[in-house]
């Protein structure tokens, strides 16, 4: 088992974007959480205010728009943000819904996580149309 890091190669940036869309992108690392009493592998995010926190805490809540606060609109913001972090990892002690993340896990059966997860990005340009616009240089 290995203990998450605060060093980008030891993460997967994830661009969500499809069919000409950039972004969001979504930084991933697979490992053990440095406060864990218990040392089990979770798939964790990197959250843009610097904080990791398991995946699982947001997939179970069941609601596209909680995702939001775990992507990044740039590789820019995410390079900035790993430039911020310094020493231990911190992790985000969020509960898991056990209930929640069963049902979001049956709803993923047969799918494709990269599908899914661009699926879930379309919907997020969506809501977020004006900030993609401004990034792209288009008038609003």
């Amino acid at each position: 088992m290995r203990y998450i890091t605060n060093n980008y190669r030891d993460s997967q940036i994830l661009n969500l974007g499809t069919g000409g869309l950039v972004g969001p992108y979504l930084v991933t690392q697979t490992g053990v959480s440095p406060n864990a009493e218990i040392p089990k592998t979770h798939l964790f995010v990197l959250r843009p205010d610097g904080c990791w926190a398991d995946f699982n805490a947001y997939a179970c809540q069941g609601k596209p728009e909680v995702m939001d606060e775990i992507v990044f609109t740039s590789t820019g913001q995410v390079m900035e943000t790993f430039g911020r972090l310094i020493g231990r990892p911190r992790v985000a002690n969020l509960p898991i819904d056990e209930a929640g993340l069963e049902a979001w896990l049956k709803r993923q059966e047969g799918r494709n996580p990269l599908e899914a997860a661009q699926a879930w990005a379309v919907n997020y340009h969506e809501r977020h149309r004006k900030q993609y616009d401004r990034l792209e240089g288009r008038q609003q």
